[in-house]
């Protein structure tokens, strides 16, 4: 997948699409291209108003965030994981960010300064795994969420869909 069709699938084909599986080549594209968005954005913030800047930047990132989340999905999907995975490293982080905050307005913390510092690596092993998830190889062939993207692109027969997938006869009970 070229760049160029990673941003047109991504924005146009399935802006809002959490269903089937999405390559590397396609993710990792688009997040290219999310990263000039980003970089475009901020040298136009430059010649803006801080409050106008501020309004660019909030709505290009409402703009994209569904694509990014229906791309991660799809990411994981190729891995034979759930696109809920993506909530892990959010899920991770709360529990060091909340008690940081508790912390920074004076408060003590449960443990001392030890129980931030471990919960801070656990959410930084969390997120890791995640980039691990999507840096890896998707599974060969069909999984449960569809066809191998990898192989719809180079013609194989295990393309189509449900190929691959062990033919199930439904019999009534009679």
């Amino acid at each position: 997948m070229t760049f160029v069709e990673a941003v047109r699938v991504c924005l146009k084909d399935k802006y809002c699409c959490f269903r089937g599986r999405a390559p590397r080549s396609e993710f990792w594209w688009f997040a290219l291209f999310m990263l000039l968005v980003n970089v475009a954005v901020n040298v136009v913030a430059t010649f803006l108003s801080p409050g106008a800047a501020d309004g660019v930047s909030a709505l290009i990132s409402l703009a994209f965030l569904l694509p990014n989340i229906g791309l991660a999905a799809r990411r994981l999907h190729d891995r034979n994981l759930s696109g809920w995975w993506q909530l892990a490293p959010v899920a991770a982080s709360l529990p060091p960010a909340v008690l940081g905050l508790y912390a920074a307005l004076g408060g003590d913390l449960p443990g001392g300064e030890g129980t931030l510092i471990a919960l801070a690596v656990l959410a930084a092993a969390v997120g890791i795994w995640f980039l691990a998830m999507l840096i890896l190889r998707g599974t060969p062939g069909p999984n449960r969420f569809g066809p191998d993207p990898l192989a719809a692109r180079a013609g194989h027969p295990q393309a189509a869909p449900g190929a691959g997938l062990p033919n199930v006869e439904h019999k009534e009970n009679v």
